[in-house]
C-alpha cells in the first residue's frame, strides 16, 4: 500500500483559508474607513481633485 501525505493538503487547505480570512478583513476595514472618514477630509480631498483639474484644463 501506498502511504499518503494528509498533513500537506491540510495545512496548503489551512494556508489558503488563512490567505481568504485576511483577504476579507483588509476589505473590511478599508470600507469602514471610508465610510468613517472625517468629512473635513472629504473636502481636503475634493479641493485637491478640483485643483489637479483645473491644472488640467
Amino acid at each position: 500500500m501506498k502511504s499518503t501525505n494528509f498533513n500537506s493538503r491540510i495545512s496548503t487547505q489551512i494556508k489558503s483559508k488563512n490567505e481568504e480570512i485576511h483577504n476579507l478583513e483588509k476589505g473590511i476595514t478599508k470600507v469602514l474607513l471610508d465610510k468613517y472618514k472625517p468629512k473635513i477630509l472629504e473636502k481636503i480631498e475634493n479641493l485637491n481633485e478640483e485643483k489637479v483639474q483645473r491644472r488640467v484644463a
